[in-house]
């Protein structure tokens, strides 16, 4: 079971899609850790998807059959794509005076590095809680994160009567790469972003900004042409 986790965890870390997009364009804006942080809500989401598929999986169903779930859950996961796109490339590079560090900024300062030449910390009121909530978000509402879960409940986990144990294991695997990847992107991206320049930033959080509002978008046409 722990190595059937590990290769599934593989394969969705090599998907490319919003959430990418959105853990590519916190860590151009903030560094490493503010795409951490957006990966953590992702995670957060993906643990809570795993407890209902583990305990309340006939619950999840009914959820699911119920009259314009599809159409309902479409309409907010498109609109939220939507909305972080939008607010992505409206934002401007004014600069904003920093945070002060906490005790958790200064752990992270080893993988975090120093800012790029012309790069100003552009950063929120709600800090990395914000982001955090920003990738919970994109994820749980995400219609097709709901039915990817149902998915794997009912072709893996129900019929081959997996014990709680073996469920377990699946899933540990499975999250335990998803982190691992994600953390990789996020850092990653920190590194691309110390090579940039600051114009170069803003063209690249731009254009993966109207990647997110095009996600949005091409879901919100495929809800209403059903």
């Amino acid at each position: 079971m722990l190595w059937q986790g590990i290769l599934l965890g593989l394969s969705l870390s090599f998907l490319v899609g919003p959430l990418l997009f959105a853990i590519v364009e916190a860590s151009l804006e903030r560094g490493f850790r503010a795409g951490l942080a957006l990966a953590s809500g992702v995670w957060v989401s993906d643990l809570l998807y795993m407890l209902i598929v583990y305990r309340w999986v006939d619950a999840l169903m009914r959820v699911t059959a119920l009259p314009h779930f599809r159409l309902w859950a479409g309409l907010a996961g498109g609109v939220v794509l939507v909305v972080f796109g939008g607010i992505t490339l409206m934002k401007k590079s004014a600069p904003t005076a920093p945070l002060q560090p906490t005790a958790a900024d200064r752990l992270l300062d080893v993988l975090d590095g120093p800012e790029p030449p012309g790069v100003e910390h552009n950063w929120t009121r709600w800090g990395y809680p914000g982001y955090a909530l920003r990738g919970f978000l994109l994820n749980t509402v995400n219609p097709f994160t709901v039915f990817f879960w149902l998915g794997l409940a009912s072709a893996f986990v129900v019929s081959n009567q997996l014990s709680p144990k073996e469920v377990l294991t699946f899933f540990g695997g499975m999250l335990g790469v998803l982190v691992g990847t994600d953390t990789l992107k996020a850092y990653a991206a920190k590194r691309v972003r110390l090579l940039l320049q600051a114009r170069h930033l803003q063209r690249l959080q731009q254009g993966l900004g109207m990647a997110l509002l095009l996600s949005g978008i091409v879901l919100l046409v495929r809800v209403f042409m059903g």
